[in-house]
């Protein structure tokens, strides 16, 4: 895909962090129900960022305020995906947003257990009206290619991996899309499922496929035997699997993309599942010839 990348110009790196663009908290809400635990804290924060231009897969950093104790210089910035389309959740070409998780770290060194994430507890107790550093956009490669209104395309996503789905979808459907379109979805508990009011709402289109994976609910894994997984739980590669049949078609065309999100170790059991679909169109490692086409684009951590 690098050759369609060179049709268009990507906006990069148009405010570092010595001369940050300072945005400001326009809304900021939880996610996640509030009887569930601090880890499973998640926001979706708007931020006015005029001047600032990006393409969902994009991400954004975040400067949090104060010092590093350790070092006493200034905080390091942290990297979000941008979680809206490239006009923003106004719709004005004015706003940026991200979706954070409250994160805890335990610090072997020093002895403590559940320290907070610096920049995660910065934008989660941010309120309206306060003030943010914000770099970029950086990112060249988690995109959508310049034809995708005609592309088959497969979103895989799990936890806060969701954020530049969010974006993408808004945006092609705004726009026209024609192809089939993929979401997979993996979170722990159904009132956890990030922005699930907006995709259900993308099913009045009969070329989106929705299907979350729960996987700490009661249901089990249907298929131990040919796609096992830990304690038989729902995970992505199950839900991948369920939807074997359309996906072998997508799959068959030469131009479709498969891009995954969220945290590593996801991917390999994608993989796996890919290439099982792969030998039913008599392909021998049907993951591999997509990576190496660049059409399974990884962004994991």
């Amino acid at each position: 895909m690098a050759h369609l990348e060179a049709q268009r110009e990507i906006p990069y790196n148009l405010f570092k962090a010595k001369t940050p663009l300072w945005g400001e908290v326009l809304e900021t809400y939880r996610l996640t129900p509030p009887e569930r635990p601090e880890e499973n804290d998640v926001r979706h924060v708007v931020l006015s960022s005029t001047g600032l231009s990006y393409l969902p897969g994009q991400s954004v950093g975040i400067v949090p305020d104060g010092y590093d104790p350790r070092t006493g210089k200034p905080h390091k910035l942290r990297l979000y995906s941008v979680a809206s389309d490239s006009k923003g959740d106004y719709g004005d070409y004015k706003t940026v947003s991200v979706v954070v998780v409250r994160h805890f770290w335990n610090d072997e060194l020093g002895g403590q257990n559940r320290v907070p994430g610096v920049c995660s507890k910065f934008l989660c107790d941010c309120e309206v009206g306060e003030k943010v550093r914000i770099t970029g956009p950086v990112g060249k490669r988690f995109l959508l290619p310049t034809d995708y209104q005609q592309r088959d395309l497969i979103f895989v996503a799990t936890g806060t991996g969701i954020a530049p789905f969010r974006g993408m979808l808004k945006q092609m459907f705004e726009e026209g899309y024609e192809g089939q379109v993929f979401l997979i979805f993996g979170v722990q508990h159904s009132d956890t499922v990030l922005y699930d009011d907006e995709f259900k709402t993308y099913l009045k289109y009969p070329n989106y496929h929705y299907a979350t994976a729960l996987s700490r609910e009661a249901a089990k894994n249907p298929f131990p035997d040919i796609v096992p997984t830990r304690q038989n739980k729902i995970y992505v590669q199950v839900r991948v699997w369920e939807l074997r049949d359309e996906l072998r078609a997508s799959l068959a065309k030469p131009d479709t993309v498969i891009f995954q999100c969220g945290l590593k170790g996801m991917e390999t059991g994608v993989m796996n599942v890919i290439d099982k679909i792969g030998l039913d169109l008599g392909i021998d490692n049907l993951s591999k010839e997509l990576q190496t086409d660049g059409r399974m684009i990884l962004e994991v951590y």
